[in-house]
């Protein structure tokens, strides 16, 4: 019989494991594509390289500089007796459960009443993902990568900041910085705004704080030293031409949304503006309920200081997401100058911050809207429910119907993809190094073998960045000529190239084969070529060798 001890959240035990087992549920919906995720593919393979230099030698990504030590040690060790899949989803499973249990944490330090955790991560995931696009780019729950260890260690942070346990959110945001400097060092920033704006009475001193200050620095360290070690003795032109191409070449998605073109800022900025306008609403409800006698019970919401300091610690989230747009605007004149400030990722916070707040607090809203008596209210209040719902249902619908690795989603014909590279990793040498298409950076995790560089593999360290954004512009040029669209060309695959710019190419970055579409043809040795039926409009892709030998990184 099970036992029926409480937690100090006052959930019976089985109550808190089937909730448990929910969040987990929801969050296996939302993240468990096939693997290689998106970045599982660019995590894993270099976190096996880690563990085991021979694999993918020579390979400019995986021999450039590891910042993410407490990933390649928690988990990346697995890697030298496990294939990546299975690696992957272990992985999935540790960071989801770890996501599970401080999102329940969260959830019931604010509002407490059954099922309550289950519904604000339904809530919590639709937010983050769903609609055109959330600000910046940011996801939590998905493929096993450093930043999603590390939100489960702030989520566990922003419980105890929630009941006002002053002493843990800096040693659990500390732990989020030693896997994600980033997200551990915005977390703490926006906490200390928590804390600065406490009322007078109730604000912890700091020596109360100063322990748990300390620990979460010292564990800090972890991630800190290897990020601040990738700019150490390098020339400063460099490191500031490495943050320009890092932030307005590779992902100005994420750090720079305002050099993005019209339509796609637009859509960003109106998807921010319905979270502000629901966040100042959910506020105001918020304040008035805990003016009224009995509106926070009608909310199984705990303590209206509870509920506050999560609202506060999402306002400065946003805040600090202002502030960065506020330096991309200001400096726009010097992009060199505001590279070096807006690579510090100023917009990822509030894209995870304001849909948790909403999520938390909304969700006591929606209980105190269900016991209105207004039919109306109720309708509304079932409004969200049905939207979580939807895309949920979505989400399992659509991978039913094809469930492709995201990984591969930018291949065309993306089993053959899959058939030409597991045919590489059985018939080539583990030396062997490829000139790949500008999208391949799954060729690695199928083939194991080295490629010359792709879009999506960028080097951490700022020589490892200017590096790699000359080598891609010379393997995937961009034409001065423009399409039906007006858009300059972008030669991103070897055929595209011809064969003698290939032979060039691969003299240069020690390439010994080529694998590209099939068509045109490359004026080489063919050792494979995926099989397809003539009558149908599927591209194929076809291994080449080109006589080189392989060399290592130069």
């Amino acid at each position: 019989m099970m036992n029926d001890s409480k937690f100090d959240n006052g959930a019976p035990r089985g109550q808190f494991v089937r909730e448990f087992a929910l969040i987990l549920l929801i969050f296996f919906i939302d993240g468990g594509a096939a693997a290689p995720h998106v970045n599982e593919a660019h995590y894993l393979t270099k976190a096996a390289h880690y563990w085991n230099p021979e694999y993918c030698p020579g390979d400019l990504f995986l021999d450039s500089a590891d910042p993410h030590l407490a990933f390649y040690w928690s988990l990346g060790w697995l890697t030298t007796f496990l294939p990546l899949t299975a690696v992957a989803w272990i992985g999935r499973f540790a960071a989801w459960a770890l996501l599970a249990a401080g999102w329940q944490r969260l959830s019931t330090s604010v509002v407490r009443a059954p099922w309550a955790s289950v519904l604000s991560a339904a809530l919590w995931v639709t937010l983050l993902r769903d609609g055109v696009r959330n600000f910046a780019g940011e996801w939590v729950v998905g493929g096993v990568e450093a930043k999603c260890i590390a939100y489960g260690f702030l989520l566990f942070g922003m419980a105890a900041l929630a009941r006002s346990n002053w002493l843990q959110p800096w040693i659990w945001f500390g732990a989020a910085s030693a896997f994600h400097v980033l997200v551990g060092a915005w977390a703490v920033l926006a906490a200390i705004g928590v804390w600065l704006t406490e009322p007078r009475g109730e604000r912890a001193a700091l020596r109360l704080m100063l322990p748990g200050l300390v620990g979460g620095g010292v564990l800090a360290l972890i991630g800190l030293i290897p990020s601040l070690a990738l700019e150490w003795h390098t020339d400063p032109a460099v490191n500031a031409e490495a943050a320009r191409i890092y932030v307005y070449d590779r992902l100005p998605h994420h750090l720079a949304p305002l050099s993005l073109p019209a339509s796609e800022i637009q859509g960003r900025l109106t998807w921010l503006a319905g979270m502000i306008f629901a966040f100042v609403a959910l506020w105001t409800w918020l304040h008035r309920q805990s003016r009224s006698s009995n509106g926070l019970a009608a909310a199984a919401i705990e303590s209206h200081a509870a509920a506050a300091r999560v609202m506060r610690f999402a306002s400065f989230a946003l805040a600090g997401a202002f502030v960065g747009l506020a330096i991309e605007v200001a400096l726009d004149h010097d992009r060199v100058g505001a590279a070096r400030l807006l690579r510090y990722y100023w917009f990822r916070q509030v894209d995870v911050a304001l849909p948790m707040a909403l999520a938390v607090i909304g969700t006591g809203w929606i209980l105190a809207t269900l016991r209105s008596g207004s039919r109306w209210a109720r309708l509304a209040a079932l409004a969200p429910l049905a939207w979580a719902a939807s895309f949920l249902g979505g989400v399992t619908y659509a991978r039913w119907q094809s469930n492709l690795p995201p990984a591969v989603w930018q291949m065309e014909n993306a089993t053959g993809w899959q058939t030409a590279c597991a045919w590489v990793s059985e018939h080539t040498p583990p030396n062997a190094k490829f000139l790949v298409p500008r999208s391949g950076h799954s060729f690695k995790w199928y083939a194991s073998r080295a490629d010359a560089g792709t879009n999506k593999d960028v080097p951490q360290d700022a020589a490892g960045v200017v590096a790699w954004r000359a080598r891609t512009g010379e393997l995937f040029p961009t034409l001065e000529s423009v399409d039906e669209r007006g858009r300059k060309i972008l030669l991103d695959s070897p055929e595209q190239l011809g064969t003698q710019r290939v032979l060039e190419l691969a003299q240069k970055y020690g390439a010994s084969h080529v694998i590209a579409r099939s068509s045109p043809p490359l004026d080489l040795p063919v050792l494979f070529a995926t099989p397809l039926d003539p009558d149908a409009d599927v591209v194929g892709y076809t291994v080449y060798e080109t006589g080189v030998a392989p060399t290592a990184t130069p």
